[in-house]
């Protein structure tokens, strides 16, 4: 049976719901992706949340760095009023919590967790996300990216089964000695830059997903190249044209 391509629910459905909170990850959860996509900070007073920039300013009504708030600031603020449609009592979720959500839900697929280190140097945070992941003793699988490569070789070091999948724009000769070389497993390359690259770069490639694909035609390309994954927004559209172009089963 030919393999599928992966669909990936980046940030959950941040289309339909506020990113990277519960709902997003419920409402992605309905359309079954093939994994749940996320981003891990560090608070002020050493506990991890869920959010995607440095600074809370765009996703809540807060302002500031995450790394310099405490917990107990970041839940004051609402995270379901910044876009539509606005959902009450929104709160920045801890990874804890999504763990636990997932736990309830009885998740079985893979959650994919972008540790956040490409801007701020979070000390010791690999090894925390490590251990409140084997505090929880998931069932299904975790792959752990980042655009920091140190970040990589820390994950790699503490544990040498992870699974773990380097975020580039571009998978350059060095990306690829990287990864023969066994630091990470996955290459997640920018789809802006992807596309313009000749079609040599486009051959069936288990090791090879793109990001952020939303775009009819750039999801048609990649399910037809049948790379390994695409990151998307658009889980409809990329639920449809998967079973359009390759099937509706996974193997």
């Amino acid at each position: 049976m030919t393999r599928q391509t992966q669909i990936i629910a980046h940030r959950g459905y941040r289309v339909v719901a506020p990113e990277n909170t519960i709902p997003a990850f419920e409402a992605a959860l309905a359309y079954h992706p093939d994994m749940l996509e996320t981003d891990v900070h560090r608070t002020k007073d050493g506990h991890l949340v869920i959010i995607h920039d440095e600074k809370v300013d765009r996703t809540t009504d807060g302002t500031g760095l995450v790394k310099d708030l405490m917990l107990s600031e970041i839940k004051q603020l609402n995270a379901g009023e910044y876009k539509m449609p606005k959902m009450n009592d929104v709160k920045v979720p801890t990874l804890a919590e999504l763990l636990c959500f997932l736990r309830d839900q009885q998740f079985d697929k893979t959650l994919l967790l972008e540790i956040k280190t490409d801007h701020i140097n979070y000390s010791g945070i690999e090894k925390e996300i490590l251990d409140m992941i084997a505090s929880f003793q998931p069932e299904y699988r975790i792959i752990y990216q980042s655009f920091n490569l140190e970040t990589l070789k820390i994950i790699r070091r503490l544990d040498e089964h992870a699974e773990i999948a380097a975020l580039v724009y571009w998978p350059t000769p060095k990306v690829y000695w990287l990864k023969w070389r066994g630091v990470f497993d996955y290459i997640h390359a920018d789809i802006r830059i992807l596309k313009q690259k000749p079609t040599v770069f486009w051959r069936p490639n288990w090791h090879l997903r793109a990001w952020t694909v939303d775009k009819e035609k750039d999801m048609r390309r990649v399910y037809r190249a049948g790379l390994q994954g695409i990151i998307t927004n658009q889980l409809a559209l990329a639920t449809r044209l998967r079973e359009e172009i390759q099937g509706d089963k996974n193997d």
